[in-house]
């Protein structure tokens, strides 16, 4: 890095580089003056334990903008990582301490380098032996990655609970995680004046918990418990269903197919596909007794309840090899949108289908990619051949606030455009957090938008640069005070 650190770096270390005692530098300047105050003697490190350069750091304090940390001149430094968010990995340490300490329980919490950086994740272990293990996720982890280590991990505790941080769970982990016990655990952060604190809550396809702080949660011999969730775990993922858990009412053929709508509609909004058998847990074991035949019927049935144009929610569905069940094919015939005439070519179409499920179910909700249009004899039509109209069904719970629906990329702008640094700041962070998860179009947006947004939070300081610069003469230096520049004598 030659010259001035133009970057917003906003976490630092305290005390050297190799520390892990994390500081989140306030962006406001009275906050910042009030810091100060009350730690004069603190130093600041750019700390190995956020993958940076291991130099120390200086504190810029700013009425104008956004106070930041930043490199001295000519420093060499490549971390990546700069933002809000850069140092959870290290406040949930000092959480867990603090808990730990509370309950009077013995525990330690280790960082993971998973191949991206020293914060993945965090293992926190507990009890005999370090027998009782917790992980927080903060990667992301495909579905054979966190197979294959919960294996691993099994074998070597007598509990594990897996925390997943935001954008961090594949579907089909949160699918496997609910069929097991019953929910999955996630977390996310608040900051509270220099440091965040961790909060977590449990999820199901239907539910979910308030969030609340780690104090709130207790560790018990069967694993972590949050407030409000009512765990249940399966013995084998392959358990038959007993006889006493089969023996349910008979319902109403509405009563099904509403049941299935509504199964449907929260596996979209978790960005799930479900197998018939994990659908069959949330709308009801009776439907496992019925056939493949018996199905199409109850799925059409299904689609006819949506509006017109609507995404085929039917195509949410997949058997344990993650393909299309066969009798898909003969609802989408059904609800007119043509025959597919291969297996790969109903695969391409519910994966479609699915992503425009998950675009108007999801929250946010977004626009929904055009479906995909299928030709007389059951082939993909080529793109050109796609009719020109696109219909945006938008998808808003009650309680969904304005932010919740407003496009990301158009709130920074907006928030830019008023100048409003430090919503522009709250809105980058949310900004990193889901930028992963929104389809290339409005990731590019995004994008885009971030870029200027932290162009123009720094441009503040080049600004103020040149203008310092530019008053080098004692006259103009008076005049900018608004004072009378004094007249030279000279001497005889």
């Amino acid at each position: 890095m030659s010259g001035l650190d133009g970057r917003l770096v906003q976490t630092a270390v305290i005390g050297g580089p190799d520390s892990g005692r994390a500081i989140i530098l306030p962006t406001d300047a009275d906050e910042l003056l009030r810091w100060r105050r009350g730690h004069r003697a603190c130093t600041y490190w750019c700390g190995t334990q956020l993958a940076g350069c291991g130099n120390e750091l200086s504190d810029r304090l700013y009425r104008d903008k956004v106070c930041h940390f930043a490199h001295r001149p000519h420093t060499s430094c490549h971390r990546t990582a700069t933002g809000a968010n850069s140092a959870d990995h290290l406040f949930v340490k000092d959480d867990l301490a603090a808990w730990t300490g509370r309950l009077g329980i013995k525990g330690r919490a280790t960082s993971r380098n998973l191949g991206y950086g020293p914060g993945d994740a965090v293992d926190f272990r507990a009890g005999k032996g370090g027998q009782q293990h917790v992980r927080f996720q903060f990667s992301k982890l495909s579905h054979a990655e966190w197979t294959s280590t919960r294996d691993r991990l099994t074998r070597e505790a007598a509990t594990l609970d897996w925390v997943f941080g935001p954008s961090t769970v594949r579907p089909e982990t949160v699918e496997a995680l609910c069929d097991e016990y019953g929910y999955l655990l996630r977390f996310r952060f608040e900051t509270h004046g220099a440091a965040r604190h961790i909060r977590l809550r449990a999820e199901d396809p239907r539910n979910r918990t308030a969030w609340v702080p780690l104090k709130a949660c207790v560790m018990t011999p069967e694993g972590l418990r949050v407030p409000g969730a009512e765990r249940r775990r399966r013995t084998s993922g392959s358990r038959p269903l007993d006889a006493a858990a089969t023996a349910v009412a008979p319902r109403s053929r509405d009563d099904q197919v509403r049941s299935l709508r509504e199964a449907l509609t929260s596996a979209a909004r978790f960005r799930t596909r479900p197998t018939w058998e994990a659908l069959c847990r949330t709308a009801g074991s009776d439907l496992l007794r019925v056939s493949p035949q018996e199905r199409v019927g109850l799925l059409f049935a299904v689609e006819q309840a949506g509006e017109e144009g609507a995404p085929l929610l039917s195509a949410l569905l997949r058997t344990s090899a993650g393909e299309p069940p066969p009798y898909v094919r003969d609802v989408v015939a059904a609800a007119g949108a043509g025959t597919p005439a291969t297996a790969q070519v109903l695969k391409r179409w519910c994966q479609r289908e699915a992503d425009r499920a998950f675009a108007v179910y999801g929250m946010p909700s977004r626009t929904a990619p055009a479906r995909l249009v299928l030709t007389a004899d059951g082939r993909i039509a080529a793109r050109r051949a796609v009719p020109a109209t696109r219909r945006t069904i938008v998808h808003v719970e009650a309680r969904a606030s304005l932010r919740e629906v407003t496009p990301l990329h158009k709130a920074l702008r907006g928030a830019r455009e008023r100048q409003d640094k430090r919503l522009v700041v709250g809105l980058l962070e949310q900004a990193e957090d889901s930028i992963v998860t929104l389809p290339a179009t409005e990731h590019a947006k995004l994008l885009r938008e971030m870029r200027t947004a932290r162009d123009w939070l720094n441009s503040g300081v080049r600004k103020s640069r040149r203008k310092r610069r530019s008053l080098v003469n004692p006259q103009d230096r008076a005049r900018a005070n608004g004072k009378k520049p004094k007249k030279r004598t000279s001497s005889r």
